[in-house]
């Protein structure tokens, strides 16, 4: 496994002065940051800019803080474990949502639809509405609540949702097809997500660092231990519904609902782990090839699709990625304000961390910040000191 190495404070100019004055302009809290490269396979380089918290006090931030990963959980969990579990015959691409699922009341979805986002099913719903009403608007009797029974609750929300389009018809980026993937691989291996996903993923891999944090708490609060535990994360959002300052539980409304394990979200883990991962799986130390193919293969319906089956692809005018990076780039967002980025081309991965959603959702400098450190970072790597 590669070695992690945090540059020293003048390596990486480019790359720091860009983090550096969005966090020094208090556009985002924090950041971590990594690269690993095919040509130097057993390092990684990190680095980090800012704070992990600011409110209510202050505290700082390493390179190995956790990051809340948010969407990033759909690679570093669900698509990656689902397509080991095509590697082993236990599902495939093409097989019907109902021959894991056999309630579900849509039987032309399969499982490449659910991947690739073109289920037709619609982006998102606020699911964890419904869940906290049944505990009388209570966010401390839901967490008091059992993640079984508030697993089956969201199930049956999810199962009632009807597709708005027909399967290959568009594609519609959807939280909830990888909830349903979540429970696809739950019923296959008939384990809880998070620990099939440790047991059949993560631990084979040999990471570590990434894991899920359930949010099952008998009083409905975490005892002093599990608070201590919580501050070594990044904060993420002042919560209006569970009034407070988000740190080391899931940011995301309906995974925090539902337990705190999800295939839409839930992961959490440090840069370095992040980038352990990508290396495991260009490395083609987890994936056969025909499996690693498929699964970053642009579908051919609907056409002009920019997804592969459970990744993005370097797409629209501005790309997140830069212009550096090339056609052939495979990878993921978060909306707390992470992200993974693989150039197959150049072989090469990087991840970038931050926080930007504390303490608000609504800033939105990411959406700046990531084409300009991607392109610092690229002219680092090509350029050094």
């Amino acid at each position: 496994m590669p070695l992690s190495r945090e540059i020293s404070p003048s390596g990486f100019p480019r790359t720091r002065a860009t983090l550096d004055g969005f966090t020094q302009a208090g556009e985002i809290c924090g950041a971590t940051f990594g690269v690993w490269r095919a040509d130097r396979p057993h390092e990684i380089l990190t680095g980090r800019s800012g704070s992990r918290r600011t409110l209510p006090s202050l505290q700082s931030l390493d390179v190995a803080t956790p990051f809340d990963l948010a969407s990033l959980t759909k690679v570093l969990s669900t698509a990656t474990l689902f397509a080991r579990l095509v590697d082993r015959g236990w599902l495939g691409w093409e097989m019907p949502v109902q021959a894991r699922l056999p309630h579900y009341p849509h039987p032309g979805i399969k499982m490449r639809h659910l991947l690739a986002h073109t289920s037709g099913l619609p982006a998102w719903a606020p699911y964890w509405q419904k869940l906290l009403a049944r505990t009388g608007g209570s966010s401390r009797a839901l967490a008091a609540t059992s993640a079984v029974e508030r697993q089956r609750w969201l199930k049956d929300e999810v199962f009632a949702t009807a597709p708005e389009a027909a399967p290959d018809e568009r594609m519609v980026y959807s939280d909830l097809s990888f909830l349903l993937l979540g429970w696809v691989i739950e019923a296959t291996l008939d384990l809880p997500l998070d620990h099939a996903v440790k047991k059949y993923l993560w631990n084979t891999m040999g990471v570590e660092g990434l894991h899920y944090r359930r949010t099952e708490f008998a009083a409905g609060e975490p005892g002093a231990e599990e608070k201590d535990e919580e501050a070594l994360y990044a904060a993420t959002e002042d919560c209006p519904w569970r009034k407070k300052i988000l740190q080391g539980e899931v940011h995301d409304d309906n995974c925090w609902s539902a337990g705190g394990f999800a295939g839409h979200a839930g992961v959490f883990g440090d840069v370095e782990s992040v980038l352990r991962f990508a290396a495991v799986l260009c490395r083609k130390g987890i994936l056969t090839h025909a499996a690693l193919q498929a699964m970053w293969s642009r579908p051919t319906r609907p056409p002009g699709c920019p997804r592969t089956l459970g990744w993005d692809l370097r797409s629209g005018e501005e790309p997140s990625t830069g212009k550096f990076f090339s056609s052939a780039t495979v990878g993921h967002l978060g909306f707390t304000g992470t992200s993974l980025w693989i150039d197959l081309e150049a072989k090469i991965a990087i991840s970038l961390l931050t926080n930007r959603v504390h303490p608000s959702r609504e800033n939105l400098a990411i959406r700046r910040l990531r084409p300009l450190f991607h392109d610092a970072i690229r002219e680092d790597l090509r350029h050094p000191v």
